[in-house]
C-alpha cells in the first residue's frame, strides 16, 4: 500500500484516491476497492485514512448478469437454424442414400457427420440457455446418497474405460436442497473428470480413475470428485468458475460456472484443489444443520440422516 499512499501524497486534489486491488492466496482471491484520503492541517499532510470495501461478490454478480445476457442472445441466434439443418440432412439420407451408387459410404459418413455436429451444437446451445435462465433452487428433502449413486451409474455406462470408486456412508445422508441442481452439479464434475482423463498425453498411461466421496465433516456435507487426469492449471485457477473460461478446446466454459452458481444459491462452496497423486480434486461443500421435528424427516421404515442448508 506504500504506492497508494505515495500517489495520494503527490496528488494536488483533495479528493480521495480510489483503486481496485486483488489479494488472496491460491484460489481464494478477493477484489477490494481501496480509498486513500490525506488528512491535512495547514496544507500539510498529517496522516492518511484508508478504507477497504470487498466488492468481489458485486463484480461477480455484474459479470454473471452480463454473460447471461450474452448467453441468451447466442442461444437464440444459433438455435433457429439448427432444426432445418438437421431435418435437411436426414431428408437427404432418406431420399438419396439408395440412389447413390458411387461413394455411398462417403455420402453416409458426411450425412452422419452433419447430424452429429448439429446435435453437438444443440447441446452447447442448451448449456447457454441453462446458464441464462438458471432457476432459483426449490428446497426439498433429498437423498444425497442416491443422487451420487445415480450420477456415477450413468457415467459408468458411457465411460467403460474409466474405473469409478465410490465411497458413500451408511446410513444414507439426506439434505434440504434442490435435488435436480445438485445432481446436475455432480454430473458436471464427473464429465469434467472424464474429459481430464481423456485429455492426457503420452504412452503407457495408468488406468483412468474417478473417485466420488460423500462425507460429513466439521458441520458441513462434502461431495468430492477426484480424478487422475491432466489436473488444474497452475495460474488463474480462480477464473475457471467464470463463464466462458475453459482449458479444453471443445468446452463452452459454462460447466463450472453453473456449478458455482448452484453452490452460491445453496449457501455452499465450490473448491478446486490438486489431487495428491496428480489430477484434480473438486468439492461441493454444503452447510449442514440437523433438522428436528421437520415434515421432511425420513418416513417410518427409512434409515438415514437429514441435513438442511
Amino acid at each position: 500500500f506504500r504506492g497508494l499512499v505515495a500517489e495520494t501524497s503527490a496528488r494536488s486534489t483533495k479528493r480521495p484516491l480510489e483503486k481496485q486491488i486483488v489479494i488472496g492466496r491460491g484460489a481464494d482471491m478477493r477484489t477490494l476497492l481501496v480509498r486513500v484520503g490525506a488528512v491535512r492541517a495547514d496544507d500539510e499532510i498529517t496522516g492518511f485514512v484508508v478504507t477497504f470495501d470487498d466488492v468481489s461478490d458485486l463484480l461477480s454478480a455484474q459479470r454473471k448478469a452480463a454473460w447471461a445476457d450474452v448467453a441468451r442472445r447466442i442461444a437464440h441466434e444459433i438455435k433457429n437454424p439448427l432444426t432445418p439443418i438437421q431435418l435437411s440432412a436426414e431428408r437427404l439420407r432418406r431420399r438419396y442414400l439408395k440412389q447413390v451408387v458411387d461413394d455411398r459410404q462417403i455420402f453416409q459418413s458426411c450425412i452422419d457427420t452433419i447430424i452429429r455436429q448439429v446435435e453437438s451444437i444443440g447441446q452447447m446451445v442448451d448449456e447457454f440457455s441453462q446458464f441464462a435462465r438458471m432457476p432459483s433452487p426449490v428446497f426439498r428433502r433429498e437423498n444425497l446418497s442416491d443422487l451420487c449413486r445415480q450420477a456415477v451409474f450413468l457415467h459408468r455406462g458411457s465411460h467403460t474405460h474409466i474405473v469409478y470408486d465410490v465411497a458413500i456412508p451408511d446410513p444414507a445422508l439426506y439434505a434440504s436442497c434442490d435435488g435436480r441442481q445438485i445432481s446436475q452439479s455432480i454430473t458436471n464434475l464427473l464429465l469434467n473428470a472424464a474429459d481430464a482423463i481423456e485429455g492426457r498425453l503420452g504412452d503407457d498411461l495408468p488406468v483412468g480413475r474417478i473417485a466420488l466421496r460423500l462425507r460429513t465433516d466439521g458441520g458441513e456435507i462434502t461431495i468430492v470428485v477426484e480424478d487422475n487426469g491432466v489436473g488444474l492449471p497452475v495460474h488463474d485457477r480462480d477464473s475457471l468458475t467464470e463463464p466462458y473460461v475453459t482449458s479444453r478446446e471443445a468446452g463452452t466454459g459454462l460447466g463450472l460456472a453453473i456449478v458455482r452458481k448452484i453452490m452460491e444459491d445453496h449457501k455452499g462452496r465450490l473448491l478446486l484443489e490438486d489431487a495428491e497423486n496428480g489430477g484434480a480434486r473438486v468439492s461441493l461443500v454444503l452447510p449442514e444443520r440437523a433438522v428436528e421435528n421437520d415434515p421432511a424427516v425420513p418416513q417410518e421404515g427409512e434409515r438415514g440422516q437429514i441435513y438442511g442448508a
